[in-house]
């Protein structure tokens, strides 16, 4: 297993392990849900995303496939705040059959020496208040709360058919 950047050629199992992650996260909130038929738009976004410059896709390439994925980014902040390089860890996956072999924890490390790299002074990330083994990983890697992140949807989720065909 070796960790690298995804390059455009590895969108489609990006996109795979991205919407595996999000139908893990669906349980924790309804925020986490998507259009199983936007597909095209869906990748288009991902896309985008692995060609900004400030962004970088991780994977776990195994002779299997990929068995995970980090996306980091970097932005600058405010100049007047003690810490104004930030480092930001974005969705993050190791497939079931992968976990505990240690992958989360380089893809994090990874992440990390790019970011740090790039002029992070801290890394911050979001994890679902539900999901316990996520905090559980990210305390392990040296995370701790420092606010919390609340959300209030002003609808009802949309519902299987609610998608343009």
């Amino acid at each position: 297993m070796i960790i690298r950047p995804a390059t455009r050629s590895d969108l489609h199992a990006v996109y795979r392990l991205w919407c595996e992650l999000m139908d893990s996260h669906e349980q924790y909130h309804p925020v986490f849900g998507y259009h199983r038929m936007a597909e095209v738009e869906l990748k288009q976004a991902l896309l985008h995303r692995l060609r900004e410059p400030y962004t970088r896709f991780f994977v776990a390439d195994t002779p299997d496939g990929l068995a995970g994925l980090l996306i980091a980014m970097y932005q600058h902040g405010n100049r007047g705040m003690h810490y104004k390089r930030r480092g930001y860890i974005a969705e993050t996956m190791v497939r079931l059959p992968f976990r505990r072999l240690g992958i989360g924890r380089e893809l994090f490390l990874t992440a990390r020496h790019w970011l740090q790299q790039e002029g992070a002074d801290h890394l911050e990330l979001q994890v679902a208040v539900a999901n316990e083994v996520g905090r559980r990983f990210w305390a392990a890697m040296g995370f701790a709360p420092s606010t919390y992140h609340l959300v209030l949807p002003l609808a009802p989720p949309p519902g299987p058919h609610d998608w343009p065909e």
